[in-house]
């Protein structure tokens, strides 16, 4: 596998910061990148790695408008003959579509080998305090730090998924999100070919693809971070919020009043055309989308009530011997 390029040091601390994105998804990452760049200090150095399959030129230079005297933006394809390896596409992102972004951050470790910790963050993401704050939470020795996943908790079908087929307790399942990466402890474990060989020895159907295979694979080297860290829907037990994340089918750019989408929009805002973009998305979310998103969660929790019953489950490879955890 070839390393990808990191940048040159200077005198200060670099937090290194990566997002996997699509053409779908450039202006909610712009939004995103916005609000970190907003909360960054002076003192410090980020350098943000925006790992993608395609982009076009413009989405590029929009995203890189957002460079400023101490955040920089980089672009990394992921390897070709990486993405031979996944041979497994019948998983879908949010039982919609397929895109290879989903797997990105499964590989950050061993594409980057002068890194030893990162954080990754979803596109649909708003940062509301200094990202290197995160850096400073302490790992115990885990590979991943991560915030449990309210969703799943939240449905009978999807509670007992994650115990049958993931073989992890809801309460201990997280969202792939945000994640803190120990990259160092990741390359020691071979991290990336265990997630390979897992992938196309069993195809397992997964709920959320990236998702589930992390919780699988970590399930006993994991921290839990503070709900602040990944604040998913309705939370009013969350005081401080650090970083808000439109999870799922809750997206401030297709519908009005979703939870905490005044944070979205104050960012926002201070991009005039993006913003601009955003609200026309959110007009021409009409009732065939909606109906979309209807049907899409309702094939969500239909995967989740048949797949923990099915014979190759990461459950049930472990139960027969199999090595899924690492």
């Amino acid at each position: 596998m070839q390393p990808c390029e990191t940048p040159e040091k200077d005198d200060r601390m670099t937090y290194s910061i990566f997002y996997a994105v699509d053409d779908n998804y450039v202006d909610p990452l712009t939004v995103s990148l916005h609000s970190l760049t907003r909360n960054t200090a002076a003192t410090n150095q980020y350098h943000v790695i925006v790992m993608t399959e395609h982009l076009t030129p413009a989405h590029k230079a929009q995203i890189q408008a957002e460079q400023t005297a101490n955040v920089t933006v980089s672009f990394e394809s992921i390897a070709d003959r990486l993405k031979a390896q996944i041979t497994d596409k019948n998983n879908k992102l949010r039982a919609d579509y397929f895109t290879f972004t989903i797997y990105f951050r499964l590989f950050i470790a061993e594409l980057f080998p002068a890194l030893d910790r990162a954080v990754y963050l979803d596109a649909d993401t708003v940062v509301l305090t200094d990202i290197a704050e995160l850096f400073a939470e302490n790992l115990h020795g885990d590979l991943l730090g991560a915030v449990h996943d309210p969703f799943m908790a939240v449905n009978p079908e999807t509670t007992a998924y994650t115990r049958d087929a993931i073989g992890v307790d809801v309460h201990q399942y997280c969202n792939s999100g945000v994640l803190l990466m120990d990259l160092a402890g990741m390359r020691r474990v071979k991290f990336a070919d265990h997630f390979l060989k897992l992938l196309n020895q069993y195809h397992f159907h997964s709920l959320a693809p990236d998702q589930d295979y992390i919780n699988a694979i970590t399930r006993d080297r994991m921290t839990h971070l503070d709900e602040s860290w990944n604040v998913q829907g309705d939370r009013p037990q969350v005081t401080t919020p650090k970083i808000i994340h439109y999870n799922l089918f809750d997206k401030p750019w297709h519908y009005a009043q979703v939870p905490n989408d005044h944070y979205f929009w104050h960012y926002a805002d201070e991009l005039p055309q993006v913003a601009a973009n955003l609200r026309a998305t959110r007009t021409a979310f009409g009732e065939k989308q909606v109906q979309g998103d209807i049907k899409h969660k309702q094939d969500l929790m239909t995967l989740a009530a048949t797949t923990g019953a099915e014979p190759i489950t990461f459950a049930s490879v472990e139960a027969q011997g199999g090595q899924v955890q690492i």
